[in-house]
């Protein structure tokens, strides 16, 4: 006759418990990396719409300003009346200050404008954008970028508007972060070298999934991978703003053509 065996003397060897533990630790470490990348990509995109949407901000604000770019400075911080920069000037049109932060920088933004203008440790690392202006669209007519006086360039002063630059993802904290609020100026590869690539310790070159979003003078947004040297390394695909397109070879550049600075001004 056969012996029933009772319930409580049913349950797993711990070789078995073992065994399951190990099976969704590597379950875990396998999955867990895909959905980092998931919720990465998710925030990579949202990045890419809020470019777009301030990039149809700049054109809304163009058409009500002679076809001219925002410049950098509108007024000096201790201004009681904005706009300040050109985040702050492209508002009417945006009307969302959260437009004007990345999805991925973990800080809240600030409230106040003039944040980035007081220095990049301000309040927490707290910035009012996580963007940073061409500042070969703020030129047109000289000016500095403490009083402001700058006059933006027309849209006929660019030769190829799809591929130069008008905004990039900015650092806002450790050792290389800048204002970002202001104008990105690109160097060369160094004093008296030939014009090259763009070169910043301050570009957040890899904040998505090993590359940064740009926005374009057209409106268009594209990622791009960027340095695995780190962030004070030229870009393989990125032209500084005294770069010619001819010496890019059509990359994007921050390029806007001196001899035309003058025109309609």
């Amino acid at each position: 006759m056969k012996t029933s065996i009772s319930p409580q003397n049913r349950a797993f060897t711990l070789i078995e418990l073992l065994v399951v533990i190990a099976i969704i630790a590597i379950l875990a470490a396998i999955l867990f990396p895909v959905f980092g990348r998931a919720r990465e990509n998710a925030r990579r995109t949202s990045c890419q719409s809020n470019l777009k949407q301030i990039g149809l901000g700049i054109m809304q604000y163009k058409q009500d300003f002679d076809e001219r770019f925002p410049v950098e400075v509108v007024h000096a911080t201790s201004n009681p009346v904005g706009p300040y920069g050109w985040a702050d000037a492209i508002q009417p049109y945006l009307k969302s200050v959260q437009l004007v932060q990345c999805p991925s920088d973990p800080t809240a933004p600030h409230p106040d404008p003039r944040a980035d203008f007081r220095g990049p440790f301000v309040d927490g690392d707290r910035n009012y954008t996580d963007y940073s202006y061409n500042l070969g669209l703020s030129r047109a007519n000289g000016g500095t970028a403490v009083t402001g006086g700058r006059l933006g360039v027309n849209d006929s002063q660019l030769e190829f508007a799809s591929q130069t630059v008008s905004l990039v993802e900015q650092m806002t904290q450790g050792a290389g972060a800048a204002t970002v609020g202001q104008a990105f100026g690109w160097q060369r590869g160094g004093a008296g070298t030939p014009q090259g690539y763009a070169l910043t310790n301050s570009l957040a070159w890899t904040r998505h999934l090993d590359g940064a979003n740009f926005a374009f003078a057209d409106g268009h947004v594209k990622w791009y991978k960027g340095n695995s040297q780190g962030n004070n390394t030229p870009s393989s695909k990125l032209f500084a703003v005294n770069a010619t397109f001819a010496q890019s070879g059509q990359n994007p550049t921050f390029h806007v053509n001196d001899a035309l600075l003058n025109v309609n001004n």
